[in-house]
């Protein structure tokens, strides 16, 4: 059952384990919380926007959001609550003060000592002795570029369906997605009050953190969700957020050339070079890089070639050694150059 297209927020009540779940507000929210609706069986996330965001909300673009949810067909609406944090409704208090949406799923939470905290897609940005650091603390893993991969295409084939619903993502970053790979990769995207028809108004005004800003004035369209998108691949790759160039030597690793000019052409082409066919073909291909025996990556000089766990594409999984080892280089080259003026050589 869902709720009517504005509730009062003297409707919604906290569900009995509310203190189990760790939400931290981002964003346009003041404040994020689990609640349930007088009346309404399920639980929903009540997303209160701070008043910087309720002064350039669009109430009208936002209820157009609702509506449109809840007449699309039964098969499509489902399809949206799987992998979309939509707008089920608007809340009111003498004014619209916020939305409610469905939460991620429970596997898309990590139980960090005695609460539930999302995992969000940049923890795929983590190297491995960056993940390794923080595991004790966080619960963080380290996931191999497969994963990364089966993660990231799950995200696209999420993204082009919006695309084919009339809809653009427009503040697509990794912040914005919660995923698990258990029992199998799987996305569910936030924040989706910012999306907005193709060539439509949204609800939210069109605004990026610094580093996935366009590059030109432009605002949200389906080619400015590929741009940022290539970027997410790039930055989860290469195991940096704030990469803002390409390691083709890291990529060539994990990709075939086919997929990197994919992405290249995403970054540096015009709009009309994006090839929507041949992202779909290759976040397809990329599904099967994870099995439950092992991992995989598809590079021009293997279609299908095992990957080792613990590995990165940015090295081979030593580059703290690797580090070390140019260190000492260094050093006894110095050593090296005092004991031959020492000498006298």
């Amino acid at each position: 059952m869902n709720p009517p297209d504005v509730v009062e927020e003297a409707d919604l009540t906290p569900p009995a384990d509310v203190a189990a779940y760790s939400l931290r507000p981002g964003g346009q929210a003041r404040s994020l919380a689990p609640c349930e609706v007088s009346g309404v069986s399920g639980r929903f996330l009540f997303k209160r926007y701070d008043e910087e965001t309720l002064a350039g909300l669009d109430e009208d673009a936002l209820l157009a959001m609702v509506r449109w949810r809840r007449e699309l067909p039964r098969e499509d609406r489902a399809t949206l609550d799987r992998r979309c944090a939509w707008p089920v409704a608007a809340v009111r208090n003498d004014r619209v003060t916020g939305i409610l949406i469905r939460p991620a799923p429970e596997r898309m939470f990590v139980e960090l000592r005695t609460r539930l905290v999302p995992r969000h897609l940049d923890e795929l940005t983590r190297s491995p002795e960056r993940a390794n650091a923080l595991r004790d603390q966080y619960g963080t893993r380290y996931y191999e570029p497969p994963y990364k991969l089966a993660v990231l295409g799950q995200l696209l084939t999420t993204v082009q369906w919006l695309h084919d619903q009339g809809y653009v993502v427009g503040d697509l970053q990794l912040r914005n997605a919660v995923f698990t790979v258990e029992p199998a990769p799987e996305v569910y995207l936030l924040d989706c009050d910012s999306c907005l028809p193709v060539g439509g108004r949204g609800a939210l005004p069109e605004v990026d953190p610094e580093q996935w800003k366009l590059p030109g004035e432009d605002g949200f369209t389906p080619e400015s969700d590929y741009y940022k998108f290539a970027w997410a691949v790039v930055r989860c790759l290469q195991e940096s957020a704030e990469a803002w160039d390409l390691d083709e030597e890291a990529l060539a690793r994990v990709l075939p050339s086919r997929h990197l000019r994919l992405i290249k052409q995403s970054l540096e082409g015009a709009p009309e070079s994006v090839d929507t066919a041949r992202w779909q073909a290759a976040g397809e291909s990329w599904r099967w890089l994870v099995t439950p025996e092992r991992i995989y990556v598809e590079t021009d000089s293997n279609l299908r070639e095992a990957w080792r766990r613990g590995r990165s594409a940015v090295g081979d999984g030593s580059r703290g050694r690797h580090g070390g080892i140019v260190v000492l280089i260094v050093v006894l080259a110095a050593i090296a150059v005092v004991v031959a003026v020492t000498l006298g050589v």
